[in-house]
């Protein structure tokens, strides 16, 4: 089964990930990678615009992943890990590790009552509801397109 997994994402060395099986290309770099800080969620829907403004990695249509999209995504643990973070070669950890790249809460485009938003975490799948406008320390966009 990794090996079907490991075959449906494909670095398109551009900066982005395909998932055939899901038709959504991701970014391989999160916005703690990009930007060096945390974001809430409002953060991290003005880092979406802006990325889109920008025409980030070639593209103008980047969004926050849904809750099914990243439990998807977090789904093949060896696949996300060897694809996303680069820790095919190292000793896996229970501290994020950023020079490895990635982290391990990712905001989603789900919201409740206007004023909270899902957010989902590797490696648990764990998803909680929180303020929007509270800083979270671990939490940052990871975008994804539909192909």
């Amino acid at each position: 089964m990794a090996n079907s997994a490991e075959c449906a994402y494909k670095d398109n060395s551009d900066g982005t990930v395909s998932d055939s099986e899901n038709d959504l290309q991701w970014s391989m770099r999160d916005s703690r990678q990009e930007l060096g800080k945390w974001l809430n969620w409002d953060e991290a829907s003005a880092y979406v615009k802006a990325c889109n403004e920008q025409g980030y990695l070639g593209y103008n249509d980047w969004r926050l992943p849904t809750k099914s999209e990243v439990r998807s995504l977090f789904k093949n643990k060896e696949a996300y890990e060897t694809i996303f973070l680069d820790l095919h070669q190292k000793k896996k950890r229970k501290v994020s590790n950023y020079q490895a790249g990635g982290e391990s809460s990712f905001w989603t485009s789900e919201t409740r009552y206007d004023s909270y938003a899902w957010k989902s975490y590797y490696p648990t799948g764990k998803e909680i509801c929180v303020d929007q406008t509270v800083s979270t320390t671990g939490t940052s966009a990871r975008l994804v397109r539909d192909l």
